[in-house]
């Protein structure tokens, strides 16, 4: 990050953002850990970024391994930044409810990739009182109505659990 910075700082013009996204844990033993996640968002938190970017499968899924309680990853990170930078969070956040539950942990934040994807205009239809017209589940004729390369969509599908996926109707 000092590298990057002395960088940006050289061969920019202000203002120039910087961030730092990350997964906060593996599945595999060894793999990273909660605590290596701490020990990262440790050496973070005073660097003056603009934001971490915390890249979650799942917004409220919980540590695999090294935390007793019940409270999600996002939620021990947003601890442990204690208010230092912005914190980006993101992660099967498909409807207006659930951004609202997600903002209630303090996450100033949220990244919906997938959705906007899934639902072009989420956000349009959220200002305009229109949530449950929002579409949260792709089909495999969706491809062409949302303009979809073929790249990602074959990403897409054969993916399995990355995006949520139904029958054609």
């Amino acid at each position: 990050m000092d590298e990057i910075q002395k960088v940006v700082a050289e061969h920019t013009k202000l203002p120039f953002i910087i961030g730092y996204r990350f997964s906060p844990e593996e599945p595999e033993t060894p793999g990273l850990t909660m605590e290596d996640t701490y020990a990262l968002v440790d050496a973070l938190k005073d660097k003056n970024l603009d934001y971490l970017h915390v890249s979650l499968n799942e917004f409220w899924s919980k540590p695999r391994r090294g935390e007793a309680d019940t409270r999600s990853r996002m939620e021990f990170i947003l601890d442990r930044v204690n208010g230092k930078l912005p914190v980006i969070g993101v992660g099967s956040i498909h409807t207006a409810d659930q951004a609202a539950e997600a903002l209630q942990t303090g996450v100033p934040l949220l990244a919906i990739g997938r959705e906007l994807i899934i639902e072009p205009d989420w956000v349009e239809k959220i200002e305009s009182g229109r949530e449950e017209d929002i579409e949260t589940i792709l089909t495999k004729s969706d491809q062409e109505r949302l303009v979809i390369p073929d790249g990602l969509w074959n990403a897409i599908i054969h993916t399995p659990g990355w995006f949520p996926m139904a029958e054609d109707k």
